[in-house]
């Protein structure tokens, strides 16, 4: 039996259940970036839950709606009762087939989904896009991920399959948008043009944060238009405009990701839901705020995408092979970068150093702005990851794995390289007072 299951990035998605041996063919659902070598999940949830976690948080969060549709193919919410397929093992298109995680896999993601569509009760952005070649849709689908990752549910729509309406009733639910599409012949698709016309007349949508983006082959005029007509019309924008020629390379897509979570936070802004003051709490948040760390610079690089961070949630985690943790808030732009097999550097600030490179890194950031601008740098010697040239010392790493800690990600690394670049140095302490706040 073939199930037509479209999202809007993959409006030709289909599944196939085979009912003689109970396989289901999920195609994109269920899928994971790993390749085991013994092709099954070997090993269970143990060993694969994170890249099925991290796998739908990328590519299927944006489409929560129709993957719960999706899912009631399989009995965890049926679109009918006499609906649901029996299926003893998942084949998807990436990753391992599943079998022993069958059960656990179909229940996380039905959490999954809830929690963003739950989410979106309370805040949500809708990201609008027309895709020629399918760089505009890369675009879209890194944007979306950046809206996820600062803590608001999304909406992504093809407004090449949508209708007038959809696009009128997903902005009425909305907080916020973003608009893209590619230029064509100089100008901006029909569907495109039609949909910015809806938005234009939808009463509350001036009110709202907005984005464009596009790409181009040749001039990129459609990015320019939709950007005048929505400023002439008194629309705000939450970051500047877009513009990748052909197809988007890792500093691009990392931009994407970044100016997501600009909207994002805009959206929280605005609605007034802000993280935690850091005003003394109660007994076990003045207790935390005791537990000190050591003040280090994290870089990393992938391809032509870098970025940077201040931190002092770091540790080392293991004598042999040598190891370190370090906790990266699911918001932060180089967490993109900090995947399994993802390559870091670890500039450890030396005492007496620290107030210039807490003031450089402290600030906020425009999406796609030198993070380490005005700080001195110098390549490390087998990755080339940017190293502070006044760090007393420096480690080269690589990500082993990475565990879901509350609204971190704990990352265990495995120490390449490193050296003491002053020993006469130690290293600065970063001290709180409460444990609700950095």
């Amino acid at each position: 039996q073939v199930v037509l299951t479209p999202t809007p990035r993959w409006p030709d998605l289909l599944v196939v259940h085979d009912p003689v041996n109970r396989l289901l063919f999920s195609s994109k659902l269920f899928a994971a970036h790993v390749a085991p070598p013994e092709g099954l999940d070997e090993g269970g949830w143990e060993a694969f839950g994170d890249d099925w976690r991290y796998y739908f948080e990328c590519m299927l969060a944006p489409s929560a709606r129709q993957v719960w549709w999706a899912l009631g193919w399989w009995g965890t919410s049926p679109p009918s009762s006499s609906a649901s397929l029996p299926v003893c093992m998942l084949l998807p298109m990436h990753g391992p087939g599943v079998s022993s995680a069958l059960t656990q896999l179909l229940q996380e993601y039905r959490g999954w989904v809830d929690e963003q569509i739950k989410a979106a009760a309370t805040s949500c952005a809708a990201v609008f896009y027309a895709s020629a070649y399918g760089n505009t849709a890369a675009l879209a689908q890194a944007i979306s991920r950046g809206i996820t990752r600062g803590g608001v549910a999304v909406e992504t729509i093809n407004l090449e399959l949508a209708s007038l309406g959809e696009v009128t009733e997903a902005i009425g639910r909305s907080q916020g948008f973003v608009l893209g599409d590619p230029t064509l012949g100089g100008h901006m698709p029909t569907q495109v043009s039609v949909a910015m016309g809806a938005i234009l007349r939808e009463p509350t949508a001036k009110t709202m944060p907005c984005g464009v983006f596009g790409s181009f082959g040749w001039s990129g005029e459609a990015v320019d238009e939709m950007e005048g007509r929505l400023r002439d019309s008194g629309f705000g924008f939450a970051f500047d405009s877009i513009r990748v020629k052909f197809k988007p390379t890792a500093k691009d897509l990392l931009l994407c990701e970044e100016s997501g979570r600009a909207l994002a936070q805009s959206i929280k802004k605005k609605l007034k839901v802000r993280e935690l003051a850091a005003v003394p709490g109660g007994g076990p948040q003045l207790a935390m705020g005791r537990v000190v760390g050591s003040l280090s610079v994290l870089t990393a690089k992938d391809e032509d995408a870098s970025s940077a961070m201040l931190a002092s949630w770091i540790s080392q985690a293991s004598f042999d092979p040598p190891g370190v943790t370090v906790a990266v808030k699911k918001d932060r732009a180089i967490e993109k970068l900090l995947v399994v097999g993802g390559k870091f550097c670890v500039s450890t600030v030396a005492e007496g150093r620290e107030k210039p490179i807490m003031k450089a890194l402290t600030r906020p950031f425009s999406p796609g702005e030198d993070r380490l601008a005005g700080l001195e740098t110098t390549p490390s010697p087998q990755l080339g990851v940017p190293v502070l040239s006044s760090a007393n010392s420096f480690l080269e790493c690589a990500v082993v794995t990475r565990m879901e800690a509350g609204d971190h990600y704990v990352v265990y690394a495995q120490v390449l390289d490193g050296k003491v670049l002053d020993e006469n140095a130690n290293t600065a302490v970063h001290h709180r007072k409460v444990g609700n706040h950095y």
